[in-house]
């Protein structure tokens, strides 16, 4: 089921243990060569997938495209929440489902600036809802490296941010958005890091022109593949959380 395509009463009609999916993304530049829409054109289109399959099983909501992307803040296009805002509407939308009796709520995210509000958020509501027996999930919409890798040619190195994964599979979703002429590699610069040391900085820091990975060896049969793997994983996920009794 697609929220968006939903009367009240037909969402009212439907059972309280679907698994309800949030698709969770971003608006932020992507290198040269994406569209700053690429997070949110890609976990629509997993969950949308999902949607194929199991349309009894799930109730996808509107991707929500307001992330926390404050690294990419000095590119043109990039919108940005801060954090509390970002987890505040995360908090607001998930709050919404469970006030209409949804027991079974699913984020997925495709922006990795999102997951650590998320994980704050998943305590969060573990705190809030203590008398509801409602459940709350987070996963990464792509599938695991293991799977993916079977189908990348450069494995993770090759992928970051606006790198061979991300450009294949928006070469399958939208073609003409992708800036062929434009594919460069790009990476972290040296001197960042510390071994074993968590740090957080810009992506104008830490890179050339805002990408890691090398986009150059994507095709569209790849991104297709990559779409695949990762809505099948998904499938198999919402299953197992609809199946899941875990208050008995």
């Amino acid at each position: 089921m697609l929220l968006c395509e939903m009367t009240s009463p037909q969402t009212d009609a439907l059972s309280r243990d679907i698994v309800v999916l949030i698709p969770v993304a971003s608006c932020e530049q992507h290198s040269l060569h994406l569209p700053v829409w690429t997070d949110s054109y890609i976990g629509q289109e997993v969950a949308r997938r999902v949607h194929e399959r199991l349309p009894k099983d799930v109730l996808v909501l509107p991707v929500q495209w307001l992330g926390y992307s404050q690294h990419h803040c000095r590119y043109p296009g990039t919108v940005s929440a801060v954090s509390t805002t970002h987890l505040d509407v995360m908090m607001d939308t998930v709050d919404s489902m469970v006030r209409h009796g949804f027991r079974k709520i699913l984020l997925q995210n495709s922006h990795g600036g999102n997951g650590a509000g998320i994980q704050v958020l998943l305590q969060r509501l573990m705190e809030k809802y203590t008398e509801e027996e409602a459940e709350f999930y987070s996963r990464w919409a792509w599938a695991t490296d293991e799977r993916l890798n079977e189908i990348r040619s450069l494995g993770n190195a090759g992928s970051g941010h606006a790198g061979e994964t991300e450009t294949a599979m928006m070469l399958a979703i939208r073609p003409d958005l992708v800036q062929t002429d434009q594919l460069d590699a790009d990476g972290e610069r040296d001197g960042m890091r510390v071994p074993g040391v968590a740090s957080y900085h810009r992506f104008d820091q830490r890179t050339t022109h805002g990408g890691v990975g090398d986009p150059r060896p994507a095709t569209a049969e790849m991104g297709e593949a990559l779409l695949e793997a990762s809505a099948e994983e998904a499938v198999w996920e919402v299953l197992a959380i609809r199946k899941l009794r875990p208050f008995g």
